[in-house]
């Protein structure tokens, strides 16, 4: 049987790559647009480091009282970690509305 630990490690890393490439390209639009949409998008990026890092501190140190509390720890944080995707994506349309000039049908 394979060892599959290197695959969710890989998996690990680039999330946590993916996250910071995010959390600096919304870094780097705030600073050159201050709006409620590149706000929004930063403070969405930052909460999802957050939040995951919570929701596997909040597993691990469930494991501890049991299986059950892992579950409930589980399922909690299926419920909180997509609200600062949310949160990046009403920035994110926020941001297009803003920034997106309607043009003249003719052109």
């Amino acid at each position: 049987m394979e060892n599959y630990d290197a695959y969710f490690m890989a998996g690990g890393a680039l999330q946590i790559l993916g996250k910071l490439i995010l959390v600096l390209a919304s870094g780097i639009l705030f600073t050159k647009q201050r709006n409620l949409g590149t706000t929004l998008m930063l403070l969405g990026s930052l909460l999802s480091i957050v939040f995951s890092l919570g929701t596997l501190l909040l597993t691990t140190f469930s494991a501890q009282a049991g299986p059950e509390s892992v579950i409930k720890a589980n399922a909690l944080g299926s419920l909180l970690t997509p609200l600062p995707y949310i949160l990046f994506a009403i920035g994110l349309f926020w941001f297009s509305l803003k920034q997106v000039k309607k043009h003249p049908k003719n052109q």
